[in-house]
């Protein structure tokens, strides 16, 4: 991401953004069109707070670069990503249930055997890529388990899933956003008639669940499976449509996966990174929830989060008028010493700290329970092979993005490697 005074770089952004903090805790981008938020407290106000939109419709610019995708822009403005109050709210609520904690416990013998199966052959070679051997395939490989897909659809999960995250990023280039609208056409086609087949015979997964939301009716058959694709069903009560399914569903395999792989391998890099603290969590392993909170604060998956103001105000010593674009920065956020004590040390044993990781307020992220699950008992079971690897001599290979803190590649070896 470029500003007028300070170029933000891809490998190492910290020193940047605390530079723009510093000096500017709210500072306009004329380039952008934005005014960039850097500060924790100013951050927790933008995403907390009344009066910030997420729809593109409110901003001209933003909703003309979406109208650039299509098929995505469509998929994506059924989500709960780009809606704002009532609509936000009404799917928020019919969405919640499959995502709390207790639900996402359910779920930690699945999530259990994934990881396992994952790992089973790591490294036999005596050198392995996190992110292409376990970072992306564990979250999509619990995807492929919660949907209850056939071996064609996970083969197509696993080959179109990784071109969904253009329709994510801040500025895609012409090719990124045609290979998400071909990516979102092919899973959407594959996907309807799974969920088309569920609403009539629901089974225990994820889409069958989604389905029944806000029926009234746990009973087979009954309620939402009965119902229409507009979000009501047989009785009239307020229930998701079959457009909504499908878009959650499609989201959960851009955003969920992308950010779940982004802090799988950003942990596994943090921790070679600070020996003393992989050390000390090999030694007491019921350190891995702290751990991973610590990741996402320290190297956050995802680096902004966009909104339009709805009314004039001051935000940081800056006047926003009513339409103009906010980003927040979360990875700046993240390490603000006004809200963290010594922010740029990794430490596994910090008191809990409310990082932004996740976003905050009605847009805190509702996989936020699953992607904490699927990271922790990745940790949790890598654990003890990092004590026979390192990484590998050359440079870990960030990929180019302004909205992701990604790595392409993460290479480690074997001692004997």
């Amino acid at each position: 991401m470029r500003t007028a005074t300070v170029m933000i770089p891809t490998g190492d952004p910290y020193p940047a953004y605390r530079a723009l903090r510093e000096q500017h805790p709210v500072y306009w981008d004329g380039d952008l069109e934005a005014f960039l938020v850097t500060s924790y407290a100013e951050a927790s106000t933008v995403l907390r707070g009344p009066g910030w939109s997420s729809d593109p419709n409110r901003n001209p610019a933003l909703a003309a670069r979406f109208d650039r995708a299509e098929l995505g822009n469509q998929a994506l403005r059924t989500t709960l990503l780009t809606m704002d109050p009532p609509d936000h709210t009404r799917l928020r609520r019919l969405l919640a249930p499959p995502f709390t904690p207790r639900a996402i416990d359910a779920l930690h013998p699945r999530i259990t055997a994934v990881v396992k199966a994952a790992l089973a052959d790591f490294g036999t070679a005596g050198e392995a890529d996190v992110i292409a051997d376990i970072g992306y395939p564990i979250p999509l490989a619990v995807m492929c388990e919660l949907l209850d897909v056939d071996i064609e659809g996970a083969q197509l999960l696993r080959t179109e899933t990784p071109k969904l995250v253009g329709i994510l990023e801040f500025d895609p280039d012409e090719e990124a956003v045609l290979a998400a609208e071909e990516a979102t056409a092919s899973l959407a086609l594959h996907l309807l008639p799974i969920l088309g087949d569920r609403r009539v015979r629901p089974g225990e997964d994820l889409a069958s669940q989604l389905l029944r939301l806000g029926d009234g009716s746990d009973e087979p058959g009954g309620g939402a499976l009965d119902g229409d694709a507009l979000g009501h069903d047989a009785l009239g009560h307020d229930a998701l449509g079959l457009d909504e399914v499908l878009a959650t569903c499609i989201l959960l395999l851009t955003a969920g996966h992308e950010t779940t792989a982004n802090l799988i391998g950003n942990g596994v890099l943090t921790l070679m990174e600070h020996p003393d603290q992989l050390h000390l969590l090999q030694g007491d392993p019921a350190l891995v929830e702290p751990a991973i909170e610590e990741i996402l604060r320290f190297e956050c998956p995802a680096k902004i989060v966009g909104r339009t103001n709805l009314t004039d105000r001051q935000l940081g010593g800056q006047t926003i008028r009513a339409g103009q674009r906010v980003l927040v920065l979360l990875g700046a956020a993240n390490r603000d010493p006004g809200q963290f004590r010594d922010p740029e040390r990794f430490d596994i044993t910090r008191d809990p700290a409310p990082h932004l990781a996740f976003g905050g307020g009605p847009h805190f992220c509702l996989g936020a329970a699953l992607s904490r699950a699927e990271a922790q008992e990745t940790l949790r079971q890598l654990l003890p092979l990092l004590t026979e690897w390192r990484l590998a001599p050359q440079a870990p290979a960030w990929r180019v993005s302004d909205t992701f803190r990604a790595l392409e590649k993460l290479h480690l070896v074997s001692p004997a490697g």
